[in-house]
């Protein structure tokens, strides 16, 4: 069986249907995707909250984002919350510190596959609520395939992604642009999640970018596929990190995000 993978590369997007979404999924698969993304932005959910998971070793950047009072996370939370805006009640729950986060010991893995990221986020993932939609970030060390340039994932359908933290590591910089680095893998992961960029959540204007499928033409957004590349991520973030900004979404994305109340 063929997934939609959704991967955060260096280089160029060599796959056969492009990065972010785009392949061959099952038909059980997309009305799962379908299914989660209709569950999250209903307006009958009051959390939403996202629950991270790390194997030793690939614990992640906490603390704050250099001599400010932000903190690291504060960049997820203040971004969904922006893109849940309109979704009157919502609370967005996002850990701050290690103590909030879950340990999973060690993995023991230097190359994952598939299958066996699958089998490790199912057990790990909670189920959501018809209240509370969860989705489940899970930091590991190791490579996807052996992919030295693939710094997250998410496959179609499941409520949970992946942050490869020696990649992470690898894309250098100093503190604060590797917490942005981090931060701007984990929206951009969640946010196909949760079905950005026509991976389920409606557009309100159609931003997708034909060259790279389930990505964004809106260059002052995470969901920009130049986000995606390991050796042009820091360019990407270079204005959210001079301006110590904490939502990554642009406009259009932001847009699609408030408009859908299923």
């Amino acid at each position: 069986m063929k997934w939609r993978l959704l991967f955060i590369i260096s280089m160029a997007l060599i796959f056969a249907h492009g990065c972010g979404g785009g392949g061959s999924s099952s038909s059980g698969g997309e009305t799962a995707q379908l299914s989660f993304v209709r569950s999250v932005f209903s307006d009958g959910v009051t959390d939403f909250s996202v629950q991270v998971f790390y194997e030793t070793g690939a614990e992640p950047y906490v603390g704050n984002i250099g001599l400010t009072a932000n903190q690291t996370w504060d960049i997820t939370k203040s971004s969904y919350s922006a893109l849940f805006s309109t979704h009157t009640g919502r609370t967005i729950t996002v850990p701050s510190t290690l103590a909030q986060m879950t340990s999973i010991g060690t993995q023991n893995q230097s190359s994952w596959s598939s299958s066996q990221l699958i089998s490790l986020g199912s057990t790990y993932a909670q189920t959501s609520s018809a209240t509370q939609s969860k989705v489940a970030v899970i930091f590991v060390k190791g490579l996807y395939e052996g992919n030295a340039n693939i710094l997250g994932l998410h496959f179609t359908g499941y409520p949970f992604v992946f942050v490869f933290k020696d990649v992470v590591t690898s894309v250098g910089g100093d503190p604060v642009s590797q917490r942005y680095v981090e931060q701007g893998t984990v929206v951009h992961e969640v946010g196909h999640a949760i079905g950005l960029v026509n991976l389920g959540l409606p557009m309100v204007t159609d931003h997708e970018d034909g060259s790279h499928a389930h990505h964004t033409t809106d260059t002052d957004c995470v969901m920009y596929w130049a986000v995606t590349s390991k050796s042009n991520v820091l360019n990407s973030l270079a204005d959210f990190i001079t301006g110590n900004q904490l939502n990554l979404f642009g406009s259009k994305a932001l847009s699609d995000g408030r408009a859908y109340h299923p």
